[in-house]
């Protein structure tokens, strides 16, 4: 179970790293038991993963995959005290091959109860109303390289 204190900015650092590393039981524990995800269709059918067993379901069938991505975050970004978007790129073998958000949803206990993930950037999501405008000039919110 993850800690109320840690920032929002930093659960989304750590559920990339353990996607990039493929390791289920990170993401778990970042994950409250009743978490609907979403994520892209890079790589076979599009579908929601239920629950702990479907996050594992999830990295399984990625770790089997012949596409071996990896996803670099460009930024972190609360939206508010429950909300926050990933903006990150897919990468193949290093080289980029797609803008990508995720944009999530935790509990009172700092659990991800909601993750869906977009090969979008991030004008387009505020276009469609999933993340609000994003500022013109200054400096991002927190940047993560």
């Amino acid at each position: 179970m993850l800690s109320e204190g840690i920032s929002l900015q930093e659960l989304g650092r750590l559920f990339i790293e353990g996607f990039n590393q493929r390791d289920a039981e990170s993401l778990v524990r970042l994950a409250a038991e009743e978490i609907d995800f979403r994520p892209t269709s890079l790589v076979g059918k599009r579908t929601v993963y239920r629950g702990h067993d479907g996050m594992r379901q999830w990295v399984s069938e990625l770790a089997n995959s012949p596409v071996k991505h990896e996803i670099q975050i460009r930024e972190v970004k609360t939206l508010d005290k429950a909300n926050f978007v990933v903006l990150c790129e897919v990468l193949v073998e290093g080289m980029f091959l797609s803008p990508a958000a995720m944009v999530a949803r935790v509990n009172n206990q700092g659990q991800i109860v909601e993750a869906h993930s977009y090969l979008s950037d991030e004008p387009l999501l505020a276009r469609l109303g999933l993340v609000p405008e994003p500022a013109t000039g200054g400096a991002p919110d927190t940047a993560l390289t």
